[in-house]
C-alpha cells in the first residue's frame, strides 16, 4: 500500500467514529412513540427518549394532556384499576427506572473509540447497541398488554430510526476499513505475479 493510500486509510478510520458519535444526538430525539390505536389519526400520546426511559418515565408528565386527564378520570371512577396497575408498576404512575440503558450509550461511545483501533470490535459494539435499542422497543410494546390496555400501541420514534441508520453507516465504514487492505494486498500479489 502506498504512503498516500495509507494516509487516506488512517483518515477514513478516524471519520468512521463520526456516525457513532452522532448516534448520541439521535438518542436525544424520541426513541418511542405511544399512541392509541382506537383513534383514527393515531397521534402519539407520549414520546420518550432513552434518557427518560432510563431514569423512569412519569406517565403523569409524559402523557399528553388529553391522555393524562383520561387516565386520572379512569382511576377516579374505578380505584381498583390503580391496584392492578401497581402490581405491574409498583411506583405507578412512574415507570421503573432502567439504569442499564446507559450501557447502550457507553457501547456507542466505545464503538466510536474502537473504530480508530479495532474496527471489528467497533462493528460488534455498534450492532449490539442497535439490537439492544430494538429489544427495548419490544419490551415497551408489551407494557400495554401487561397493564391490560391493548389499545396502546408503541412504535419506534425518529430517534430510534436515526440511531439505527447511523449505526449501519458506521458498520459499513468499519467493514470497508477491514476489507480494503485485503483487496489492496490481493491486487499487489496479482501485479507481482504478472511482472515476474
Amino acid at each position: 500500500m502506498s504512503n498516500n493510500s495509507h494516509k487516506e486509510m488512517r483518515l477514513f478510520k478516524k471519520l468512521t467514529a463520526i456516525p457513532y458519535l452522532l448516534v448520541l444526538l439521535a438518542l436525544l430525539m424520541p426513541l418511542a412513540n405511544v399512541s392509541c390505536s382506537a383513534k383514527d389519526d393515531s397521534k402519539p400520546i407520549a414520546q420518550m427518549t432513552i434518557y427518560e426511559i432510563a431514569s423512569g418515565v412519569d406517565l403523569d408528565k409524559s402523557l399528553s394532556e388529553t391522555a393524562s386527564t383520561q387516565m386520572r378520570r379512569m382511576l377516579k371512577e374505578n380505584p381498583k384499576i390503580q391496584d392492578h396497575f401497581k402490581t405491574q408498576m409498583p411506583n405507578f404512575p412512574k415507570m421503573e427506572a432502567v439504569p442499564h440503558l446507559y450501557g447502550i450509550i457507553a457501547a456507542v461511545v466505545l464503538a466510536a473509540v474502537f473504530s480508530w483501533i479495532v474496527p471489528l470490535a467497533s462493528t460488534v459494539m455498534g450492532l449490539l447497541s442497535m439490537i439492544s435499542l430494538w429489544s427495548l422497543l419490544m419490551k415497551l410494546s408489551h407494557i400495554g398488554g401487561t397493564l391490560g390496555i391493548p389499545l396502546l400501541k408503541v412504535e419506534g420514534g425518529i430517534g430510534l430510526y436515526c440511531a439505527s441508520f447511523l449505526i449501519l453507516i458506521g458498520t459499513a465504514m468499519n467493514l470497508a476499513t477491514l476489507v480494503r487492505p485485503i483487496v489492496v494486498a490481493r491486487r499487489e500479489r496479482k501485479k507481482a505475479k504478472a511482472s515476474s
